[in-house]
């Protein structure tokens, strides 16, 4: 029995990692290197075209590119169109948005990410200007048809204020999409949107969220009903996730790219995309936060943008975990040791619980005998199903006469996977752990172990456990669990961020100790039969 309680805890285990992991964003293809291609941003402020020209400027070229760089933002714009196609945060060199991919044969095999801002209709001419303007830096784009878009950007920090004027009411891109996936010569998908997060929208009380590449296909489970999702509905934030991490097996994005309007942002299903109309004089105003989703930085743009820190479906318990995290880390600096007390105080917390899961596996290694010999009475009747339900009545009365419940042993460990997905979640969306040292080899807990020593120090944990464990049930099914479990749970945490690995394996090993404690402790009650 307690065999089939570990087994029914395994398949409803895997059942919720797999519904867990369905959920979340799928990993992404790390960001090439950057290609030098951008130009240099202009020291000087530019001479704005003359407003009596009697030719139109030349046509720019497509791919021409402006840069220009604060002490902790560089910018990059498409000059047709003012697009900000990319940004880099200077403190550690993540790029927000994903950049061209080609193969070995130089072939184009994921485009360069759209854009942001920039105008929908209409192009720019000539060089952006660039001023300083009380404090700021102002990057301006011109049109012969006096259009304007202006990026204030600050000296320090990462909000820039946004400012259109367009007297024919062109509006102002904010977040674009496309109609259609663009395809290569040979008629290969390309799909710049595929390595982005999610775009959202943001209103006082919640978020709405959705992938791009949701927008695009049809669920798997389209056969039941599921419909391709759709942009969510305009509001006065929209923002996409932002921030390509180094790694391979990318799940999280710690940064974000938000907008808040003044005006009334529209969703324009067919374009598809949001954006900004300007209003009747011509003028539209929106502010761009490019920065990380730190609730500090995060609050000081605006207070309901805290919403992108996405804690996952037991985002109560995560937040709760956190603020925990947070308070020992202000006495113990390290964000790994921080971890490590964290784990030493939950499992602490949940002794009580841990002890009765112990004390079931004990009682039923005492009823293990009588549980036999009650089997053994009916292998007679083969598999008469009446008489395996009278079978299964006497055990059930014969548990009840002894105080046991065999679901007790298997419940309290379900109650603790609400808590375990609370901490994956947090541990893996948090900005303070990204990039965050433990010791020795463990550089960032918010991404794997790169050495797998964590998994494989868990896995032997698991095994250690059980082996020290009442044995019960089939030798040999015992055995075959006693690997297979903690072979597919190192499997899994391969692939999850170091911290977990961390915190699981010394929960691992206080619960070692614990079972030792309680088995050291158990007296035998005696059996009524």
């Amino acid at each position: 029995m307690k065999n089939k309680n570990l087994l029914l805890f395994i398949v409803l285990s895997m059942g919720l990692l797999g519904i867990y992991y369905a959920f979340t964003p799928k990993p992404v293809a790390p960001p090439p290197a950057p290609v030098a291609t951008v130009a240099e941003a202009p020291v000087q402020t530019a001479v704005a075209p003359a407003q009596n020209t009697t030719a139109p400027a030349p046509a720019l070229d497509p791919n021409a590119l402006f840069s220009f760089e604060t002490p902790d933002l560089k910018l990059l714009w498409r000059k047709q169109d003012g697009s900000l196609i990319q940004a880099e945060w200077k403190q550690d060199g993540t790029r927000f948005f994903p950049e061209e991919k080609r193969d070995d044969k130089n072939r184009v095999i994921s485009p360069a990410f759209i854009g942001i801002g920039g105008i929908q209709d209409g192009v720019f001419e000539g060089d952006p200007e660039v001023q300083s303007v009380n404090g700021t830096h102002e990057v301006r784009f011109r049109n012969a048809l006096g259009e304007q878009l202006s990026y204030r950007i600050p000296a320090r920090g990462h909000i820039l204020n946004v400012e259109w004027l367009s007297a024919r009411g062109t509006r102002l891109s904010l977040i674009r999409g496309l109609k259609e996936l663009p395809k290569s010569q040979d008629g290969t998908e390309l799909n710049p949107l595929h390595d982005l997060g999610r775009v959202f929208t943001i209103s006082d009380k919640n978020i709405q969220a959705v992938t791009w590449m949701d927008t695009f296909k049809d669920p798997w489970y389209s056969f039941m009903g599921g419909k391709r999702k759709v942009l969510p509905d305009a509001a006065a934030r929209v923002g996409l996730d932002a921030g390509m991490e180094p790694s391979a097996a990318q799940r999280t994005y710690f940064f974000a790219a938000i907008w808040e309007a003044t005006q009334t942002v529209q969703l324009d299903a067919g374009s598809p995309g949001y954006f900004l109309a300007p209003d009747a004089s011509g003028k539209a105003n929106a502010r761009l936060y490019l920065g990380p989703k730190h609730k500090p930085e995060l609050e000081a743009f605006s207070k309901p943008t805290t919403q992108v820190m996405d804690f996952g479906f037991f985002g109560l318990v995560a937040k709760a975990m956190f603020w925990i995290l947070v308070s020992i880390q202000t006495v113990v600096p390290n964000w790994g040791w921080a971890i490590v007390v964290f784990s030493v105080l939950l499992r602490l917390a949940l002794w009580p619980l841990n002890n009765k899961t112990t004390i079931q596996l004990m009682r039923m290694k005492d009823l293990e005998p009588h549980q036999k010999a009650l089997q053994a009475k009916y292998e007679k009747f083969g598999n008469d199903m009446q008489k395996k339900a009278e079978m299964q009545k006497e055990l059930m009365a014969f548990y009840k006469k002894n105080g046991h419940n065999p679901m007790g042993g298997c419940l309290p460990m379900l109650l603790q996977m609400p808590v375990f997905f609370a901490l994956w979640s947090m541990l893996s969306a948090v900005f303070e752990l990204r990039h965050a040292n433990w010791m020795l080899w463990v550089h960032d807990l918010s991404a794997r172990d790169p050495f797998f020593v964590l998994p494989v120090l868990l896995g032997v944990s698991m095994i250690a456990q059980q082996m020290m464990t009442p044995a019960t049930g089939d030798p040999a099914q015992r055995k075959m669990m006693m690997f297979l479990m903690p072979a597919m749970m190192t499997f899994f945490f391969s692939s999850t961020p170091a911290g977990l690995c961390l915190y699981y394996l010394i929960f691992n090993l206080i619960g070692m100790g614990q079972t030792w404690w309680v088995m050291r402790n158990y007296k035998p009650q005696p059996v009524v039969i």
